[in-house]
């Protein structure tokens, strides 16, 4: 077990019944963190499945990994569950994966090999326009895509930044994290921190990495709490941006 001392990196590993996903997940992370002290902290958000047996047994069978459970009796989504279990990692950085397992191990070992670079290490892959004639998987994929691309646009022309994504695995400073004090709830809430960080003079670093269609289940990041919680973030984000731009004009008078 790590010292509390000295956990240089504290991994967020969402989760809501993905019992046949989890445990990829957690192998991924196992083979791509190397000679770096790091906890795993797995938030369950009310899973129906067999979730946790999944996690409890991998626990179990790793006991030199450094591993946390945290199961929500109700459903509270993924931006509450981020900040939440961010006030009980003990790490310097704090990285969000997913339980899903679509970031395979050359993805996150190239994350945080740039820990360090930037105050914010932030991830980006090519929206690849490809056939979505033949499988609905594809379909469903390809418009997933194409609003995360809309939403990458619209922020940046609210916030004047040029970033090519927003809500892929993260790396923060722990203690930056918890300067937004206003949390989010919804699916949009890297994108609401990010953005927030930038206009406290935070340096950022974008990075190229590749990811994989889930193995089992299908993707849900395409409903309408979803989509609400999206307007929700980029109506946060226009704000903060207009009080942003007062306090600056208010400063140089």
């Amino acid at each position: 077990m790590n010292n509390v001392k000295n956990i240089a990196l504290s991994i967020f590993l969402p989760c809501l019944n993905e019992e046949k996903n989890i445990t990829n997940a957690l192998n991924n992370i196992k083979e791509a963190v190397q000679n770096i002290n790091y906890e795993i902290l797995v938030a369950d958000d009310a899973s129906k499945d067999k979730t946790i047996e999944m996690v409890e047994k991998f626990k179990n069978n790793n006991p030199d990994l450094d591993i946390k459970i945290f199961r929500n009796e109700s459903h509270k989504g993924l931006g509450f569950n981020y900040f939440a279990t961010a006030n009980k990692a003990l790490g310097k950085y704090y990285m969000n994966l997913n339980g899903d397992a679509v970031e395979p191990p050359e993805s996150i070992k190239k994350m945080i090999s740039n820990i360090g670079k930037a105050d914010i290490i932030t991830s980006y892959h090519d929206f690849n326009c490809r056939s979505i004639f033949f499988k609905s998987k594809e379909k469903q994929n390809f418009i997933r895509r194409l609003i995360s691309k809309l939403f990458v646009i619209i922020i940046n022309l609210i916030t004047f930044n040029n970033m090519k994504y927003y809500n892929g695995p993260t790396i923060h400073l722990l203690e930056n994290i918890k300067l937004y004090k206003r949390g989010a709830v919804g699916m949009g809430y890297q994108a609401e921190l990010v953005t927030f960080l930038i206009t406290l003079n935070n340096t950022y670093k974008e990075v190229l990495i590749e990811t994989i269609e889930r193995e089992f289940g299908t993707s849900k990041a395409i409903t309408l709490n979803n989509i609400l919680y999206v307007c929700r973030s980029l109506t946060i984000i226009f704000l903060n941006q207009v009080i942003y731009v007062i306090k600056k004009v208010i400063k140089i008078k």
